[in-house]
C-alpha cells in the first residue's frame, strides 16, 4: 500500500514530507493566531499566507502539482462546501419546522429580514453586473457575468462568527444580516453553478439537469422524515459505538451528491452543499454530536490542506507582471467593498445609519466561496492567474477588515444585553463539561455548578 502511494507520488516520499509540512503549519497557524485574538483574524487567513510563504511564490517547499496534495486539497474544496451547506437552517427564512422564523424577528415593526435581504441581494447583483462588464471591457475576464458572481459572493462563516462573539446574532438586527449572508451565500452558489453549466456546454437543455440534484435534495428529505424516526434508536446506539454510523451515513450523502452533480455535469460544489443542507434539515439538536464530529473532520484535516494549498498555488510574477496588472487588487477591493456597502442603504429602512453601514461592512468580507468560485474560473478559463492571485489578497484582506471596522462602527452595540447564560448543574463530571465545551463552541454563554470542591477545582 505504502510503495504503491509512492509509485504515484514518483517512487519517493516527497509527497508525504509535503503533507507533514502542510499539516505542521495546520497545527501552528493556529496557535499563532491565537495570540492575537483582539484583532478578530480567521485562522484561514494565516493558513493561505502560510502556503503563499512555502509555495510557488515563497520557499518552493510545497508545490501546487504534489498528486497527494492535490487529492486531498481536492476533497478539501468540496467538503468545504458541504460544511457551508451545514450552516443554512431554513428556518431563519420562515421555512422548516422549526417555523416562522426566529422569536427576535416576529412581532416587530418595520420590513421583515427576508424582505430586505432580498432587496439587498438585488441591489448587490446589479452593482456587481456593472463591475464584472467594467472588469471584461478591461480584458480580466472572459466572463462579465462569472465575474459578476465572483464580486456578489460573500462570508456567511464569518458573518455568523463575528454576531456571535458580539451577542448579536438573536436580535433583529444581527437576524436581519445573518439572513442577508444566507440569501447571497446560496443564491450565488446556485448562479454560479448555473453560469459555470452555460459556459461548459452552452445554452442547452442539459442545464436542467441542475434541477435533477433538487429533486433529489427533495426526495431524500422526504425518505429521511419518514424513516429517521423509527431508526434513530438503533442510529444512536450505533453512533456511540466503534462504528460512529451517523459519520458514515452523513459521508455517504456528501460523496453521493457530489457524485451525482458529476454525472449531471453540473458543478460538484452545488452537490456537496445541497448534501450539507440536507444534513442540516434532517438533524436535531439531539444530532450536535454528530455534527461537531463532521466540522471537525473538516476543519481539523481537509480544510486547512485546501487554504494551504490555495497559498501555495498563489502566483505573485502573475500579479506583478505585465501593464496595469498592479490595478487589479485596488479595483477588486473597491468593487468589492462597493458593490456591499451601497446596497446597505436598504437597511436605513430598519436601523440607523451606523448599523446600516455597519452591516454592509460585515458582509463585504469574502473567504470560501469567493476562492471557490475564483479556482471554478481557473479551470473554465474564464480567469487567468493574475486575477485569481488578486482574488485570494482580496479575501485575505476583506476578512482582516470588515470584522475590524464593524465593531468600530457598530461601537455599543457590543454592549447591549446579551442572552442569559445557560446552567449546568453538576457541571464538573465529564458530561457536564462535554456539554458546556459543545455550548460554547455554538457561542452560548454558559455557567457550571458542582457541589463537589475537587471538581470546582
Amino acid at each position: 500500500m505504502l510503495w504503491s502511494l509512492t509509485a504515484a507520488a514518483g517512487g519517493n516520499l516527497t509527497s508525504f514530507w509535503s503533507l507533514s509540512l502542510v499539516l505542521f503549519l495546520a497545527v501552528t497557524v493556529p496557535l499563532v493566531f491565537s495570540r492575537f485574538k483582539r484583532w478578530q483574524i480567521p485562522a484561514v487567513v494565516g493558513e493561505i499566507l502560510a502556503g503563499i510563504v512555502v509555495g510557488r511564490s515563497g520557499l518552493g517547499w510545497v508545490k501546487a502539482d504534489d498528486p497527494v496534495l492535490a487529492l486531498l486539497s481536492e476533497i478539501g474544496f468540496v467538503f468545504l462546501m458541504f460544511l457551508a451547506g451545514m450552516e443554512i437552517d431554513l428556518s431563519a427564512l420562515g421555512w422548516g419546522g422549526r417555523g416562522g422564523g426566529s422569536k427576535a424577528t416576529r412581532g416587530r415593526t418595520g420590513p421583515h429580514p427576508l424582505v430586505l435581504a432580498v432587496t439587498y441581494y438585488a441591489l448587490t447583483l446589479v452593482l456587481a453586473a456593472l463591475a464584472g462588464f467594467g472588469f471584461w471591457k478591461m480584458g480580466l475576464t472572459r466572463s462579465p457575468i462569472f465575474m459578476a458572481l465572483l464580486i456578489s459572493t460573500t462570508s456567511l462563516d464569518l458573518a455568523l462568527m463575528v454576531l456571535k462573539e458580539r451577542g448579536l446574532l438573536s436580535g433583529r438586527y444581527g437576524q436581519t444580516l445573518f439572513v442577508t449572508a444566507l440569501i447571497s451565500d446560496f443564491v450565488t452558489m446556485l448562479l454560479i453553478t448555473v453560469q459555470v453549466a452555460v459556459l461548459s456546454k452552452g445554452l442547452t437543455p442539459e442545464i436542467l439537469l441542475v434541477g435533477l440534484l433538487f429533486v433529489a435534495l427533495f426526495v431524500f428529505y422526504r425518505l429521511g422524515n419518514w424513516a429517521l424516526p423509527g431508526l434513530r434508536p438503533l442510529l444512536d446506539e450505533l453512533s456511540h459505538a466503534t462504528t460512529h454510523i451517523k459519520v458514515r451515513l452523513a459521508f455517504w450523502l456528501f460523496v453521493a451528491f457530489v457524485a451525482l452533480a458529476e454525472f449531471l455535469g453540473v458543478e460538484v460544489i452545488l452537490g456537496a452543499f445541497l448534501a450539507g443542507l440536507l444534513i442540516s434539515m434532517l438533524t436535531t439538536p439531539e444530532d450536535h454530536e454528530t455534527r461537531h464530529q463532521l466540522e471537525s473532520i473538516g476543519y481539523g484535516f481537509f480544510v486547512p490542506i485546501f487554504f494551504i494549498m490555495v497559498g501555495a498555488k498563489f502566483n505573485l510574477a502573475a500579479l506583478g507582471g505585465g501593464s496595469g496588472s498592479w490595478l487589479l487588487l485596488p479595483l477588486l477591493l473597491t468593487a468589492a467593498f462597493g458593490t456591499k456597502i451601497i446596497p446597505a442603504v436598504v437597511f436605513r429602512r430598519a436601523f440607523s445609519w451606523r448599523e446600516s453601514l455597519a452591516g454592509g461592512v460585515l458582509l463585504s468580507a469574502r473567504l470560501s466561496l469567493i476562492i471557490a468560485a475564483a479556482e471554478i474560473g481557473v479551470r473554465l478559463g474564464v480567469l487567468d492567474d493574475a486575477v485569481v492571485s488578486a482574488v485570494v489578497l482580496v479575501a485575505v484582506i476583506s476578512v482582516i477588515l470588515a470584522p475590524m471596522l464593524f465593531g468600530r462602527l457598530i461601537g455599543s452595540a457590543a454592549a447591549r444585553p446579551k442572552t442569559r447564560p445557560i446552567v449546568i448543574v453538576g457541571g464538573g463530571s465529564l458530561l457536564g463539561t462535554h456539554l458546556a465545551v459543545q455550548l460554547q463552541e455554538q457561542g452560548e454563554a454558559v455557567v457550571l455548578f458542582d457541589e463537589d470542591p475537587a471538581r470546582v477545582e
